[in-house]
C-alpha cells in the first residue's frame, strides 16, 4: 500500500527527467525562436519556382524527394547533404531551396539550409529578400560566419519553426581557401551542438566550373547531384558522380527541368539514388 501511495505522489509532481526534457526541448526552441523571422513574399517564391513552403500540386516532386532523401538518410545516420551541379543553370539552387522548406513542412524535423555557393550567390534573388541591415551584419555574412568571426545567430533567418536559412549577400572571391579553411570543420560543429538540425543541406557551386565543392566533400555525409534535362551531358554526370564518389557518398541523381504535360503543370523532375 505504501509502495503504490509513493507511485502516485510520484506521478502526480512528474518524474525529474521527463522536466529536465521538457525544459532542453524548451531551451532548443527558444534558440530557433530567436533567429531573425523571414518575411516572404508568395508571388516571388512561385515566379522564381519556389514551391514547397506550402503543400500544394507543385511541391509534390519536391515532396517525393525529401521523403526520399529523409529515408535514405535516416537509416545510415546521416545529416549533411551537399547539393550540387556538374555545370551552372541546372537549377540546383532552386532544388536545394524547395527540398528544404518541403523538409520544414516535416514535423519534427528542424532543417538548416546554407548557401555555400559564395561566387555566384541567387539564393537572395530566388527568396525575394531585400539587403540585410550592414549596421548589425556584415555585407559578406557567410564568409565570416565559416571563419569563426560571426555567429550563426546574427547570419541565419528562420522560416516558420523549423526551418533556418543563411543566405549570401555578395559573392566572395577566395571560396575554396575559405572551405578549406581549417576552423570550417568546427564551426559546423558549433551550429549542430547549438542548434541540433535533423537535416543540414548546403547549397554548392558546379563541380566543373571550380574547386569548392570537392574542398567542401570532407564536412558532409553525401551529395546529391542535379543535372539540367537537355543540357547536362551523361559524360557531365559520370565524371562528377565518379569524382564525387571518390571523396563522399553520393547520395542520387535529380534530372531537373523536365518536360511536362499541360495537365501536369508541376515543376519536374526525375531522380535516382546511389548507395
Amino acid at each position: 500500500m505504501e509502495r503504490l501511495q509513493a507511485a502516485i505522489e510520484k506521478a502526480r509532481k512528474g518524474s525529474p527527467g521527463g522536466g529536465q526534457r521538457g525544459q532542453k526541448h524548451q531551451s532548443l526552441q527558444e534558440k530557433w525562436n530567436a533567429l531573425e523571422p523571414l518575411s516572404l513574399s508568395a508571388p516571388t517564391l512561385k515566379k522564381n519556382l519556389i514551391f514547397a513552403h506550402e503543400a500544394t500540386h507543385e511541391a509534390v516532386s519536391f515532396d517525393i524527394l525529401r521523403t526520399r532523401t529523409l529515408r535514405f538518410m535516416q537509416q545510415r545516420g546521416w545529416t549533411r547533404v551537399a547539393v550540387t551541379s556538374p555545370s551552372p543553370a541546372c537549377g540546383k539552387s532552386t532544388v536545394s531551396l524547395n527540398l528544404a522548406f518541403a523538409m520544414a513542412r516535416q514535423q519534427n524535423t528542424h532543417t538548416i539550409q546554407i548557401e555555400l555557393d559564395m561566387r555566384q550567390p541567387s539564393q537572395e534573388r530566388l527568396l525575394g529578400l531585400a539587403k540585410r541591415n550592414t549596421t548589425t551584419t556584415s555585407s559578406n555574412d557567410l564568409e565570416e560566419l565559416l571563419s569563426g568571426e560571426t555567429p550563426f545567430s546574427q547570419v541565419a533567418r528562420r522560416h516558420g519553426d523549423r526551418l533556418a536559412l543563411a543566405t549570401n549577400g555578395n559573392a566572395v572571391s577566395n571560396a575554396s581557401d575559405l572551405l578549406l579553411g581549417p576552423q570550417v570543420g568546427d564551426v559546423l560543429q558549433k551550429i549542430e551542438d547549438e542548434y541540433k538540425p535533423d537535416i543540414m543541406i548546403f547549397d554548392m557551386p558546379p563541380m566543373l566550373a571550380n574547386d569548392d565543392m570537392i574542398a567542401f566533400t570532407q564536412h558532409v555525409d553525401c551529395v546529391l547531384l542535379i543535372a539540367a534535362a537537355e543540357n547536362t551531358t551523361l559524360e557531365q554526370i559520370e565524371r562528377c558522380e565518379r569524382d564525387l564518389a571518390e571523396q563522399t557518398n553520393v547520395l542520387g541523381v535529380v534530372l531537373n527541368k523536365c518536360r511536362v504535360t499541360p495537365a501536369d503543370g508541376r515543376y519536374g523532375y526525375n531522380y535516382s539514388y546511389g548507395t
